[in-house]
Formats: structure tokens, sequence, C-alpha cells
């Protein structure tokens, strides 16, 4: 073979090779292109997955549905008895039924070091700082959503507590619904505020909080009887008086007199008029108030608050105390002359709660606690305290 002819076949071996070496980069890289199109697919298909779990995480991780129902025997009540203008002598003691109670929540709350937990299951009885101080154990969200049915001492009672806060550094947000039946307790409330911490253990926090409430300061009942004597209200309910004459001494003439009072069915159910306002009639103002209360609405005041927390952890010192203060509030909803701040005659009253969780291990057998909790909200005043010393022999 002379030399032109291996220099062509040369040549076209070298294109053929070139041509694959070129076919197999082509392929290389579609295959390259579609491995990193893929692995890039799946990061992002776990990252949003890991997303989604973290936010799913964030709302229910440590969130425990519960229910429970107690029932205990009523308080021991003393025989009651009337005596009757003839003679008879009749038990009027009120037949108590069992007290009970059923409750149905769910709840993510964290406990504060000094806090543990009392029992190994919720039954809604419990008791956490974190629901009245400005401050939760952790930052983030938190909840508690449970709702109570029972009866104490014959009385039917529902109570509602939704509660739902969400801390960060520098603000907090908290949205709460409490009604209480045994104390006649209903407001919601809105609250949202600037928090400056000042170090680890102490802040401050500057804002508003809105609040519905019932009109709280007046009292139905004064009005009817301003203008209406007491017994026509129990007309009103279909109760009825009878009058009757008495004559101690049989000469004739009557030396006193009375009525007797008779239910909407017809039943006698009190010999004179101090027992059926005894006994009777309570009920019938009672249920009058709720009725008109009803009808006034739902009011709601917008106030500007200001909070202090602190917070100082040991194993054998701690004290936890906060405060709150409501110095001026503005009636935003509802008719304004049942308003609080028409009742009070200024917007300036003061709410206010406060409280304080205190624990010193003074020594290895002996320790000393105080809890103490003061909360003023319109005419409600309520108080809690406790205190208790631990001596381990």
């Amino acid at each position: 073979m002379n030399r032109k002819k291996q220099t062509e076949k040369f040549t076209a071996n070298a294109l053929v090779v070139l041509i694959v070496f070129f076919m197999v980069m082509l392929f290389s890289a579609s295959v390259t292109a579609q491995v990193i199109d893929d692995n890039e697919k799946l990061n992002k298909k776990l990252e949003r997955k890991y997303k989604s779990k973290k936010f799913w995480n964030s709302i229910f991780k440590y969130g425990t549905f519960y229910g429970a129902y107690n029932e205990s025997s009523p308080l021991f009540m003393p025989e009651e008895y009337f005596v009757t203008q003839g003679g008879d002598l009749v038990n009027v003691t009120p037949e108590l039924s069992n007290d009970f109670m059923v409750s149905y929540g769910f709840r993510k709350l964290a406990r504060f070091d000094y806090e543990n937990k009392a029992k190994k299951f919720y039954d809604g009885s419990e008791k956490n700082t974190g629901l009245q101080s400005n401050i939760g154990a952790v930052k983030g969200l938190e909840y508690v959503f449970q709702y109570s049915k029972g009866r104490q001492q014959n009385r039917e009672f529902e109570s509602h507590k939704y509660f739902l806060r969400y801390i960060a550094k520098y603000w907090s947000s908290k949205l709460e619904w409490q009604e209480n039946g045994l104390i006649n307790l209903d407001y919601k409330s809105a609250d949202l505020r600037f928090r400056i911490p000042l170090g680890k253990k102490f802040s401050i926090s500057l804002g508003g909080v809105a609040r519905s409430h019932k009109p709280y300061g007046y009292n139905p009942i004064d009005d009817y009887l301003e203008n209406k004597p007491w017994w026509d209200l129990a007309y009103d309910y279909g109760f009825q008086d009878h009058y009757y004459g008495i004559d101690y001494d049989n000469d004739g003439q009557l030396d006193n007199f009375d009525w007797w009072w008779s239910n909407p069915d017809g039943d006698r159910i009190a010999d004179t008029d101090l027992d059926f306002r005894r006994n009777a009639y309570f009920g019938i103002v009672n249920h009058y108030n709720e009725s008109e209360l009803d009808k006034i609405g739902e009011l709601a005041t917008l106030s500007g608050v200001v909070g202090v927390d602190f917070y100082h952890y040991r194993d054998k010192f701690y004290l936890h105390s906060w405060g709150n203060v409501m110095p001026i509030h503005k009636h935003i909803k509802g008719n304004e002359e049942f308003s609080y701040e028409n009742h009070y005659g200024s917007d300036d009253w003061t709410d206010y709660n406060y409280g304080v969780m205190f624990g010193w291990y003074i020594s290895k057998n002996l320790g000393v606690f105080t809890e103490y909790e003061n909360t003023k909200m319109w005419d409600k005043n309520l108080k809690y305290i406790k205190a208790g010393i631990n001596l381990k022999l």
C-alpha cells in the first residue's frame, strides 16, 4: 500500500474515532445532566418534606389529647327545718346530688423548671403558671383547648378554657377565652405586645389587649326593684302568693297575717314571705339577671397594658414573678350605656394581675415555698395563695 492510501485510511479511522468520542461525550453529558436534575428534584422534595415536617412538629409535637370524668359526694350540709303556722315541722334541707365534672381537651404547654408533673395523666384540673405569666417555659407556640361541664352543690355549670400564645424574642401575641361557670367570669381577649429582654432573666412588655365581656358592674335587679315591688318579679315567673290571717289567742281577732306561696305548677313551696325569699326567690333573681344581661349582649374594651417578668432558677432556689397593669381603657363594642366605663364614671380604672412563685431549700432537709396570684378585672377580684414548709426527717 502506497503512502497516499495509508494516509487516507488513517484519516478515515481517526474520523470514526472522533465521531464515536463525541457521541460518547454527548451521551455522558446527557446522563450527567439527567442525574443532576434528578438529584436537584430529590433534594427539593426532601427539603419540602423536611420543612413540612418541621412546621407540623412545631404545632403538634408534645401535644396531648385528654379526657376525664370524676364524681364525688357533696359537702355535708346540716339539716334545716321550718315550722309552719299550723305547728308542723318540715324538713327543708336541700337534697344534694353528687358533684361531678367531665373535661376533655388538647394541650401543648411547657412546664417551668420548678413545676413538676403531679400526675402521670392529664385530667383538666392542672394549674400551670404559664397560663398566667407573660413568658412561657419555652419560646414558640403553646396552647390549651379545654371544655368542662359539671355540677357542684346542686349547681350545674359549664367552663371553657381556650389559650393560644406565641412568644418570640422581641414580641408576643396571645388569644384567650375564659368562661368559668362557677364564678360567673366570661371574657375573651387578644393580646399583642413588644418585648424588651433585659438580660436572660428580666423582660418588659408594652402593648394593647382587646377584651370582650359581659356588662360587668350592672345589676338588672337593682333597676327592677327601683320601680316595682319584689313580689311582682315572682308573679312574672308564674309564682303566686296566698293571703292568710293568724289569730294567736283565738279571740276572733287577727293578730298577724302572712302569705304562703305556690309555684307555677300550683304546688305549695313556702308558708311565709320570709320562707319564700330565703329558699326560692334568689333563683328567680338569678334567672332574671342572666336573661336581662343576655339581652344587652357582648361588650368589648381596648386597654393599654404594661407587663414585667422575672425568672431565676437554681436547684436550691427559684423565683418567678410577673405583673400586668392596664391603666387606661376604651369601649369599642356593644351598647356603651352598659359599659364598665359608664358604670365606673371614667376610662382610667386600673385592672391588674400579678403573681409570685418562690421556693428555697434552706438546707438538705428543710425547704419553704410560696405561690401567690391576684387578678382584678372590672368588678371581679380573684386571689390564690399557697405557702408551706417541707421538713425531711
